[in-house]
Formats: C-alpha cells, sequence, structure tokens
C-alpha cells in the first residue's frame, strides 16, 4: 500500500475540517442545548487543525509504510466526507428555503470576523453536525504521536530551496515538435507517405535472400523491417518487389465476376458498387487502403514521430483531408467513425446518429472519392474483428489515401500491418538522448546570448548533471520530457543535483511497475494538483480531456483551492474559480503530465503516465474494465468501462461513491442495471451518462433524488423528458444535454440557481421560462428575444457570468429603449463577442425604436467582437460613433444587411484587426470619416472586407499626411459592382493578400499592384479594362489568379514572379499575349521565355485559348507539377508540339477538362515519368489513348464523359490497351464532370497557408 490516496485524501480532508468549525460554530451557536461539550470539541478540533496539516506534508515525503498512519489517515479522510455531506445537505435547506422566500435564513459573525448566512435548523439536522464534530474531533486527538514519528524517519529530509529562479510556463504550446535522433525514421516514413513507392537504393546492393532485405533480424516477418539508427538503404530487388506489391494490392474487375486475383494469392472480395445507370463502367475493386504501423515502447516517440509526419508541410499539401484519431483502450467503431466525421468537417450533427449503418454511411458520405490521411494513435490488442470492418468502409476514400498507426504491440502491427514494412522504433541513443534532455530543461535559452540569468561555469555544471540524469532515464524520450520540466522549474545547481540524488532512482517499494523518474516528477508537484492528477486515473486509455469539462469536473468536487491572492480576486469578480481550475491544468501541461493534441483545448495522457496516475490513486479513483459484476466497494470515484454488466448484490451498496463515469456502450444491460450501480450512492457529486441509451424515465427519477450532484452529463442518451423533480437538485454546476431534443422544459428549471454551465442547443435553451433567474450561468450562445414574459430581453438583466459569445436574435421585437436598457449588457464584463440581429419580414415596416434598441445596447467595454445584421436604420448607436467611447479592445466588427450611409471613424480603434461589410445597400461613398482624426489610422487592422455593396463608388484615400492600414494583410473586394475607384496607398510592407472578385469598374488596380511587395495572394475576377500588370514589385507573389475578358498583359514579363508557385488564367483570349513584354516589337525573348516561372508547380488555363506558342511556354515550366487546362474549345496540337509535353518531366498530374476539339491526347505522354495522375473529362473527340502507352509509373486514371476512351476501357476491350492493365487505380464514368469541375475551383479559389480567416483566429469557429 503505498498510500498517495491517503495523503490526498487527508490534504482534502484538512480543508474541510476549517469549513466544519467555521459552519459549526454558525449553526450551533443559537442552540444552547446541543453546546454543552461541542465549544469543547471545536477548540480542540480547531487547535489540532495546523498538526493535522503538518503531519499530512510530513507524509507527502514518501510513500507510507506505517500501517498506523495509513489507518488514521483513512479514518480522517472518511469523517470529513461524511462532515462534509453533512454540510452540503445545509446548503441544500438554504437553498431550498431562499427560493421559497421563507425567513429562516439569517447572517451572524463568525470567529474569524466573516458573516455567514445560517438557518434555523431541525434537532435531527443539528445532531447530525455534532456527530460530525466530535468524529473528527476524536481522530485529530492521535496526531501528536504521529508527527513525533514522521520528524523522527525524516530527519535527514532535504530542505526546502528558495530565491530560485522559476521559468514562467504557459499552456500555449509550441506547435513546431523537436525531434531527436529520427531524422532517418522521419525521411523513410515521409518517402512511403508522399511517393508511394520505397526508398531508391545502390543499385549494386543487392540482397541476398528476401529476408535480408525484408527482414533485418527476424527472417520469420517477410514483411517486417526495423528501422533502428544506422539502416542500410534497400536494394534494387526490394524496390522491384515493393513496387509488384503495391501493385499488386488491385487489380481490375470485371462486373459479371465474384473473384479477383491478387499476385501470388487468392482471394474473395466483396462489390463495391459503382454509379447508377453505368452499364459500361469499369473500376478499381477492392483496392487495399495501406496501412503502415509505428511499434515501440510505451514513451519511446511513436507519438511524437507521427506528429512530425502529420504536421509535415508537403503531406498538409498532397492529402485534402487530414485527421488524428486517438484511439482508447476500449476500441469503439462507432465512437471512432464519428471522430473522423468530424475531424474531416463531414457535419457537427453526426453525434444524433446512433445506428452504425448510418454512420458508415455518413463516413462514406464524407470521403467518397477523396484522398485521405489519417493517424490512429495507440492501437491495442483485440481489435482485429472491429478494425476490419472499419477498413471495409473507409475503403471508400479516392486511390492514395493511407493510414498510419502507433502501437506498443507488435502483434497488432503485425496484424493490421498490409504494407511490406513495419517501422520499429528502439530507445534513443545516448547523444540524442542527453541533447533532448538538455532541450527539456534549459531549452533555447542554452545559446550563451540568450541565457542572461547564468554563468557560463553555471550552465556548464548544470549541463554536466544532466548527463548524469540522463543515464538514468532509460532512453525513453517522455521520461525525459518530465524529469527536464522538473528541473527547468528550478534553474539551480543544488535543485539539480537534489533530483539526481533522489531516494527514489533505488527503492524499490516507491511505487512498483512505475519508472522511478516519473515519480520524482510527481512528487515535486504543488500539492493541490496531486488530487487533481489522480483523479484523472479513472479515464481509459488514449481518452481525450477536454480542458475545461475536466476542471469543471474537479470543481464539482471541491478540489479547486484558491489562494490567498486568487480568493481576494474571486470575492471581488475579477476572476473565476474555472480560471484558477484552468491554471492548475495549465501547470500539469506544462509538466507534461498531459500532452497536446491538434485540436485546441484538447489533451491526452500518455500510458506511462497514467500508469502513474492509478499507482497514486490506488483505491480512491477506480477504472473498471470488465463485465463480471464487481464493482469496489471502496471506490469514491469510479468509472466503468463495459457492454453488459449484471452488477452484484454488494456492488450495489456503494453509499460512499462520489463520482462515477460511464463508458462502453451498455447496450445489453438496460436500465435497470445502469440504475443499480448509482441506485444508494446519495454522496454522488458527478454523474456521467452521456452516450448511454437511457430508455425509460425511470433512471431520470432516480437520478433526481441524488442531491449532492453537480455535475450531470446525459448528452446524446436519447432522453426527450427532464422531470419536474429534476429542478430540486440546487448543488448543479453542470448540466449537458446536448444531442437530446425536447418538447418543453419543466417550469422550474430557472430554480437551478446554482448552474454554471448548460450545454444545450439553442431551441432547448429557448424553452427555458424565466432564465434570467439563472446568474450563474456562464455560457448563453443565443438569446431569442420574444413579447412574452419570461422570453423578453430583460431576462439577462442579472446574468453578468455569461462570457465568451452572444447572439441576440429578433431584436425586432424589443418594443422600446427602456425594454432593451434592461438587458444591462454593460455589466457583462466577461463578454467577449456580441451579436445583435434583427429579423425583420419583408413587408414588416421600421420604426425609430430600432435606433432607439441599439443604442440601449451598448456593450462592456472590453468587447472584443462585435456583429450587427439586419437593421433597416441608416445610422449606428452613437456609442459607436464616438471616438471617446472606450472600446479600445474591439477586435472585430461586422456589419451585415444594414442600411448605413455614412461609417464612424472606424480608424480610431487602436485594437481592430478585423472589419467586414456585407450588403450595406445604403453605402455610395467611403470618405474621410471611416479614417478619423488621428495621425495613424487603423493601426491594427490585418483584415478587410467589402462584399455586395450594389450602390458603393468611391472609396477614398486617408487624408494627406496620415499613415493608415500599417499593418494590413488581407483586402477582400466581392460583388462590388459600381465600384470605380479604391485607395493606392496601403502598406507596401504588410499587403500579403488581394482579391477583387467581380468587381469589374476598378480603375486603380495597376497601380495598387505597384505598391504592395510582399503581396503572395492575388486574385482578380471580371476585370472590364484591359489589365496590365507590372511584375517587377511583385517578386514575392506565391499564388496569382486572374480572369480577363480582354487583354492581359505582363508588363516586363513574368521572370520576376521568382516565387510564384500557382498560377489561374481564366478567359484569357491568347495565353501566349500574357507574356508578352511591352516593348517596340511586342514579342517574346528567348531569354524571358527561358526565366519565366521556373519555380511554378501549379498551373490552370481555362476558357483560354492555347496557341503553338502557348504550349511551347508550357514546356518550358520544369517545376510544374499540376497541370489544368479546361474549357479550351479549340484547342489541338500538331505532332511537332507533342514534344513539348514531353518536357515536362516534373508533371505529377495532368487534366483535360471539357476541351470539346481535342482529338488525342499528346503521344509522348508515356515520357513524363513523373506523372502519377490523369484525368480526362467531356472531351467527346478524343478517340484513342497514345499508340506509345501511359507512363510507367502511372498510379491512377479517371475518364469520365469520352465514350470513345469509355468503350476502349472496357473489360474486354482494356487489357489490349497499352500499359492500362499496370494501373492500379482506374475510375471510368465514375465521377460526375460536376464534382471535378467544383474542386478544381476549390483548389484555385483557396490556398491554405494565406486563408485563415482572422475572425477564425481570434474567436474560433462557429
Amino acid at each position: 500500500m503505498t498510500g498517495f490516496e491517503l495523503i490526498v485524501g487527508g490534504r482534502f480532508a484538512s480543508s474541510i475540517i476549517g469549513k466544519v468549525i467555521d459552519a459549526a460554530r454558525s449553526y450551533l451557536g443559537n442552540n444552547y442545548d446541543l453546546q454543552s461539550g461541542t465549544t469543547d470539541m471545536l477548540t480542540s478540533l480547531e487547535n489540532s487543525l495546523p498538526q493535522i496539516q503538518a503531519a499530512i506534508e510530513l507524509a507527502s515525503k514518501r510513500p507510507i509504510t506505517n500501517r498506523g498512519l495509513a489507518t488514521w489517515l483513512n479514518n480522517l479522510k472518511n469523517a470529513a466526507y461524511e462532515a462534509e455531506d453533512v454540510l452540503d445537505d445545509l446548503e441544500i435547506k438554504r437553498t431550498r428555503e431562499s427560493s421559497k422566500g421563507k425567513n429562516k435564513v439569517f447572517e451572524i459573525v463568525s470567529s474569524s470576523g466573516k458573516i455567514i448566512k445560517t438557518l434555523i435548523l431541525s434537532d435531527k439536522e443539528l445532531k447530525g453536525l455534532k456527530s460530525s464534530v466530535n468524529k473528527l474531533s476524536k481522530i485529530s486527538m492521535g496526531v501528536g504521536d504521529f508527527i513525533n514519528l514522521l520528524q523522527h524517519e525524516y530527519i535527514n529530509a532535504k530542505p526546502e530551496y528558495t530565491g530560485t529562479h522559476t521559468r514562467e510556463t504557459s499552456s500555449n504550446l509550441d506547435p513546431n515538435v523537436k525531434i531527436f535522433g529520427r531524422d532517418k525514421e522521419l525521411s523513410f516514413i515521409l518517402d512511403i507517405i508522399l511517393n508511394y513507392q520505397f526508398p531508391q537504393g545502390n543499385s549494386d546492393q543487392q540482397p541476398e535472400s528476401q529476408a535480408t532485405y525484408l527482414t533485418e533480424g527476424n527472417p520469420q516477418l517477410p514483411y517486417h523491417r526495423e528501422v533502428q539508427g544506422t539502416n542500410s538503404i534497400w536494394g534494387n530487388g526490394a524496390i522491384l518487389r515493393a513496387r509488384k506489391w503495391f501493385l499488386g494490392m488491385t487489380r481490375f474487375r470485371n462486373e459479371n465476376s465474384n473473384e479477383v486475383r491478387r499476385e501470388g494469392e487468392n482471394q474473395e472480395m466483396s462489390n463495391i458498387k459503382l454509379s447508377a445507370g453505368r452499364q459500361n463502367s469499369v473500376c478499381i475493386m477492392n483496392w487495399t487502403l495501406p496501412v503502415l504501423p509505428i511499434f515501440g515502447l510505451g514513451g519511446v516517440g511513436k507519438t511524437t514521430l507521427a506528429k512530425m509526419v502529420y504536421n509535415n508541410e508537403r503531406v498538409a499539401e498532397s492529402f485534402s483531408l487530414r485527421a488524428w484519431i486517438y484511439v482508447s483502450e476500449y476500441f469503439d467503431a462507432k465512437k471512432i467513425m464519428k471522430e473522423i466525421i468530424l475531424s474531416l468537417g463531414g457535419g457537427s450533427n453526426v453525434n444524433t446518429i446512433m445506428d452504425l449503418c448510418n454512420i458508415e454511411k455518413k463516413l462514406i458520405e464524407t470521403i467518397k472519392n477523396r484522398r485521405f490521411f489519417l493517424v490512429f494513435d495507440d492501437l491495442h490488442d483485440g481489435i482485429e474483428c472491429t478494425w476490419s470492418g472499419l477498413i471495409s468502409v473507409l475503403g471508400n476514400g479516392a486511390p492514395g489515401s493511407i493510414i498510419l498507426v502507433t502501437t506498443q504491440s507488435e502483434h497488432v502491427a503485425k496484424t493490421i500491418g498490409n504494407m511490406p514494412n513495419i517501422i520499429t522504433l528502439h530507445v534513443l541513443e545516448s547523444e540524442c538522448f542527453e541533447q533532448l534532455l538538455e532541450y527539456y530543461a534549459l531549452g533555447e535559452m542554452q545559446k550563451p546570448s540568450q541565457w542572461h540569468c547564468l554563468e557560463e561555469e553555471e550552465l556548464s555544471a548544470l549541463k554536466m548533471i544532466a548527463k548524469r540524469i540522463a543515464a538514468k532515464l532509460h532512453g525513453l524520450p517522455l521520461v525525459e520530457e518530465v524529469i527536464g520540466k522538473l528541473l527547468r522549474t528550478q534553474l539551480e545547481r543544488v535543485h539539480w543535483e537534489n533530483v539526481l540524488k533522489s531516494d527514489w532512482w533505488d527503492d524499490e517499494n516507491a511505487l512498483k511497475g512505475i519508472i522511478p523518474s516519473l515519480g520524482i516528477g510527481y512528487m515535486d508537484l504543488d500539492p493541490e494538483l496531486k488530487q487533481c492528477f489522480a483523479f484523472c486515473s479513472m479515464f481509459p486509455k488514449n481518452y481525450v480531456f477536454d480542458r475545461n469539462r475536466l476542471v469543471q469536473m474537479w470543481m464539482s468536487h471541491g478540489f479547486i483551492q484558491p489562494n490567498e491572492m486568487e480568493t481576494n480576486k474571486l470575492d471581488k469578480g475579477d476572476i473565476r474559480l474555472e480560471h484558477v481550475g484552468g491554471k492548475y491544468f495549465d501547470k500539469l501541461v506544462s509538466r507534461s503530465f498531459f500532452q497536446a493534441t491538434i485540436s485546441d483545448g484538447k489533451y491526452i495522457m500518455h500510458d506511462l503516465i497514467r500508469d502513474l496516475a492509478i499507482a497514486v490513486s490506488s483505491n480512491e479513483f477506480c477504472y473498471v474494465k470488465n463485465d463480471d459484476g464487481h464493482l469496489p466497494s471502496s471506490a469514491r470515484h469510479l468509472a466503468i468501462d463495459c457492454d453488459n454488466l449484471k452488477v452484484e448484490g454488494k456492488s450495489q451498496n456503494n453509499t460512499r461513491l462520489r463520482s462515477l463515469i460511464l463508458f462502453g456502450n451498455w447496450k445489453n444491460c438496460g436500465d435497470e442495471s445502469i440504475r443499480s450501480v448509482f441506485a444508494k450512492s446519495y454522496s454522488l457529486r458527478l454523474l456521467d451518462l452521456s452516450y448511454i441509451q437511457i430508455e425509460t424515465n425511470a433512471t431520470l427519477y432516480a437520478i433526481c433524488l441524488l442531491s449532492h450532484l453537480r455535475f450531470v452529463d446525459l448528452s446524446f442518451s436519447g432522453i426527450k423528458l427532464i422531470p419536474d423533480q429534476f429542478c430540486v437538485l440546487w448543488r448543479l454546476q453542470v448540466l449537458d444535454v446536448r444531442g437530446c431534443t425536447f418538447q418543453k422544459l419543466p417550469k422550474g428549471m430557472n430554480r437551478l440557481i446554482n448552474l454554471r454551465h448548460l450545454y444545450a442547443s439553442v431551441e432547448t435553451i429557448s424553452l427555458i421560462s424565466s432564465i434570467g433567474k439563472l446568474t450563474n450561468l456562464q455560457e448563453l450562445e443565443e438569446f431569442r428575444t420574444a413579447e412574452s414574459d419570461g422570453y423578453r430581453i430583460s431576462e439577462l438583466r442579472d446574468m453578468n457570468e455569461i462570457s465568451g459569445h452572444l447572439l441576440l436574435s429578433n431584436l425586432q421585437n424589443v418594443s422600446s429603449k427602456e425594454e432593451a436598457a434592461m438587458s444591462q449588457l454593460a455589466k457583462k464584463k466577461y463578454l467577449k463577442n456580441l451579436e445583435l440581429e434583427f429579423n425583420y419580414k419583408n413587408d414588416q415596416l421600421t420604426t425609430s425604436v430600432e435606433q432607439e434598441v441599439l443604442e440601449a445596447l451598448k456593450p462592456y467595454s472590453s468587447v472584443e467582437g462585435l456583429t450587427i445584421k439586419g437593421c433597416r436604420f441608416k445610422y449606428l448607436p452613437g456609442w459607436m460613433l464616438s471616438t471617446h467611447n472606450g472600446y479600445s479592445n474591439l477586435k472585430c466588427i461586422q456589419l451585415r444587411n444594414f442600411w448605413l450611409t455614412t461609417f464612424p471613424a472606424f480608424g480610431e480603434l487602436p485594437s481592430l484587426e478585423v472589419l467586414g461589410f456585407d450588403e450595406l445597400h445604403g453605402m455610395e461613398m467611403v470618405g474621410d470619416e471611416f479614417y478619423g482624426h488621428f495621425d495613424v489610422v487603423f493601426p491594427s487592422l490585418k483584415e478587410l472586407t467589402f462584399s455586395n455593396m450594389s450602390r458603393w463608388r468611391v472609396w477614398s484615400s486617408a487624408p494627406a499626411g496620415k499613415m493608415s492600414f500599417p499593418h494590413l494583410k488581407k483586402i477582400h473586394l466581392e460583388n462590388c459592382w459600381e465600384l470605380i475607384y479604391m485607395p493606392t496607398n496601403f502598406c507596401a510592407s504588410s499587403m500579403v493578400e488581394l482579391k477583387l472578385i467581380w468587381c469589374p469598374n476598378i480603375r486603380s488596380i495597376t497601380t495598387i499592384l505597384q505598391g504592395v511587395p510582399s503581396l503572395k495572394h492575388l486574385c482578380i475576377t471580371s476585370s472590364h479594362e484591359n489589365l496590365s500588370i507590372c511584375c517587377t514589385p511583385l517578386n514575392s507573389l506565391e499564388v496569382m489568379r486572374l480572369s480577363c475578358h480582354n487583354q492581359l498583359h505582363f508588363v516586363g514579363g513574368l521572370k520576376s514572379l521568382v516565387n510564384l508557385r500557382k498560377l489561374v488564367l481564366m478567359q484569357i483570349d491568347d495565353f501566349l499575349e500574357s507574356f508578352k513584354v511591352e516593348q517596340e516589337n511586342n514579342e517574346i525573348s528567348q531569354e524571358n521565355q527561358e526565366q519565366c516561372l521556373q519555380f511554378l508547380t501549379y498551373l490552370h488555363l481555362g476558357h483560354s485559348y492555347c496557341s503553338t506558342h502557348s504550349l511551347f511556354i508550357i514546356g518550358r515550366l520544369s517545376s510544374l507539377r499540376i497541370l489544368f487546362i479546361s474549357y479550351s474549345p479549340a484547342m489541338e496540337y500538331t505532332l511537332e508540339e507533342d514534344c513539348l509535353f514531353g518536357q515536362l518531366t516534373s508533371l505529377e498530374e495532368l487534366m483535360f477538362f471539357k476541351c470539346w476539339k481535342l482529338k488525342r491526347l499528346p503521344s509522348t505522354l508515356s515520357l513524363l515519368s513523373s506523372l502519377k495522375k490523369l484525368t480526362v473529362v467531356s472531351c467527346p473527340s478524343i478517340s484513342s489513348l497514345p499508340e506509345a502507352g501511359l507512363p510507367q509509373n502511372l498510379i491512377e486514371l479517371c475518364i469520365t464523359g469520352c465514350p470513345h476512351l469509355t468503350y476502349l476501357c472496357q473489360p474486354n476491350q482494356g487489357y489490349n490497351c497499352p500499359n492500362i492493365s499496370d494501373i492500379p487505380y482506374v475510375h471510368i464514368d465514375v465521377i460526375s464532370p460536376d464534382y471535378i469541375m467544383k474542386k478544381i475551383d476549390d483548389y484555385d479559389l483557396h490556398d491554405e497557408r494565406y486563408m485563415q480567416s482572422n475572425y477564425e483566429a481570434i474567436f474560433g469557429r462557429r
């Protein structure tokens, strides 16, 4: 018995005792019959409290081995928990009586000088309180003996050190993962994923046998390859076999056949349906989705390596869909599929789908014909059956998709891996390991130029100590990270030496099965963090923790204990308890007890860290994974993970239970089994039944009896009713009913006055009458204003805890300025983003009341985002017009569907970063008033958008002498048909993106482009004037999309565009004309032809005429990887011009789309050795494939709307076509032309590196 849970519980008990003393003095103070003897007990208990705290502090220095001390701590903890229940019952009574308006509450002054509200209690209640005090007092009497024992045992305990230099930590983790000693493994995996072939080796390195080149160290595994340290590169024999395997993964299949032969083996494949109505279509059937495993010990760095692959820029560019899936110990196919759908953007409503069939359909819809890259992190044994079903669904993705898996199980790696290699990671070599420890302990600041707080001699000494510590850490990067960050907290030699000399390195009895270095990291945690950490042992492996949710769980148990400074801030309302709990979590993150995922606010706990949490929690916190019905009776916090549980009689009587979380499906249990787990657990504070299907109301009525509940999660449980009795859960702080649909709610929902977080749909929340009584509520996404009592805007008056985002909709229902003012928005200081929305019907008249309502809805001065929609008035409220309105924190303003005629001085707002206007139909001119009177206007603005401005004609420049837009990065103008003039003096050093879409009459484009040398993304569509672009200043340009009905000229040629990588030209009369240099002879020089666009990787020519000279220029693009030619009605080329296509040796993807007169494909296609994908869509005149065949390395061929080619590729014709039988993936008339064109348009318009909205960066996605 380690006793760590006793120490943690003992600290919690000591905090409860203080509360019991104050409460008992107040409650018993007016009852003279019970004062006899009680005062002495309270005095004794109060005097013993410092000794109790001292005993717990001494005991926390190492595991408890003294049985007497363990028993005493256990009794103290149990008595404290019982006393807390008594106090909680009294608080419930206080809340109940207050809500009924009964005069049984009064105030007295406690011994500490604080005013305490107390009650008139019954004799039974008073005797219960006295009994708790008596029990605690008796237990505290023995504390002195244990202090003497502990002091003797720890007489040589290490002293505490003060005055140390502590590095400040933050939850904002560096997205760039640091990696040591894994460069070759990383390169090897990237080469496989990006190239779909295996690394080329020296032709002289011929393997002696298959076991030699595929199996280093394990001849029994023909497809196993270990990657460790220095690796020999594969020889050509291995390359040929690997390619043979890859091509053999799929083969053509006749629709009337039931069998497909895979090279070297026979196996039956299930059918995949083709598009309906296509009798002559052919495609690859049952292509095998590649799965690449990374295998190694826990903590060896598998996840870090996988993150490096996932975050690689080339990987991100190569896959349209990516997702990272953390797999829990229980592999639930439905849950995994839902996570994949959500991660791939397949719809937020997927959680409402319960049956497996519909989830599979949704996933197929999300990935159909799309390439994806998935990472499954930490797969465990026992997934084989479920895995095969998941892979069969994922096989509906496009060819080229791939899965990367990490696992500690070699069996899993061999079973699910289907590529001829397993990446096996071993512990780091000593040199890399020492570098990694120094990185975590000292970071980048070990550079002398940046290390100001340490002398060079001291720094050298620390490095020597780090080297000695590294020798004790088993070569595991995770352990290094924990110890490195422990060292980093105190940058003094004496602290590092204490870590080096710690008894934990050699104490075999400390924590059995736990790496000693992790125990050292745990012991260094602050006392209040240890209990929070132990609580996390209840969750399964690879559970994805939500930061806010976990903090709320800690709060439900009173684990968050603010210090004196934090208490003062709480009393003043400057911070909230959630803020203190968030700091707890961030400290655990900073010490690597949690690891950040790719999703904001989501974290996982490594298996080794979880094992540590289990070891220190012992019987206090339990995670049970079985179906045998045995539940530990000693646990106070219990999580059960099973499908079919039949609870034994004794297991139903755990009256001590305080937390219950159910994982798994519980699909075979029924409501009675679920209720039996918590039926008599009246001390429950936390109950999580999310995703457990509740079929009867009896379970809900049983929940209503658990009066101590603070946290209830019934999300996606299928409930359709909340009983009236539920509203007596006075202590409830968190209620989650997302995914549940209700026709009505109890009238008493507004009596849950302690509710801090309500997670439900907008429709559900709008059913709550008089929601304004929930004054502690912190989230309210939308308030739908109505004209009936209980739903008026005045309900918001006292809801001053609302934070984050708030949308006030249906504001046309507010009848007066006075009614609007009752919302008291100016008092809601936690509110960050406010939306005000009027929803008028077309025939509904507006009045001057609208303006008065806006005037009265003045928010708190610290608001950061403001949106106004649907306002039919012509002026903004006065509080927005004033230059001294105090809204210095405003970062984002959006005005939509507004009849404004003039702007206020937005340029004077110092923090404004995003400014957007949409459908301002009354705006004709943006003049000087837009900028204001300051010398520097729009000092922080990064993104400016005008769209659908039907009457807007003039946009004036800032007045002379003013600096304008010094940090502006993006300007988007769309559908501003009448706009003639826009400013030309934007800041040259900051502008990176300019979009002018359907703004045909702007006459200053050429001038603007001459002053933005930092521009990276340019999009201009539908310009009515002849467009001349001077390229000399645009040497930073990377993406350019131009659509011009008239002539387009690049003045000076394109040789200055040295960084251009993507070029889209639409509706250009002749591609050649675009390249002409404005010289006297107006011709292209040979020098310019060879220098143009040498780094261009993407070219799309649409609605353009491609002449012979145009093809000559295309042939010179040596770096071109993707070429799309679309809507080229007259495109033809001679045999001489075929050679130009043969020069595109880097081309990887080629598409001809709706080139109606094109009669044949280039005969030199076979020379394109890098070409992987060829697409021909709606080119009906093409009658054959090239005689010389298709490229040898072609992986995918897609043909749609080409009747002659479709006929040739039928099963009875296709194998006669040159090389077609060797192409792994062939799609004939499977994908519609409209779908292909939509994907091309999306790719043309959007560039991930520069298209992220600043609005989303500030407020997140909605």
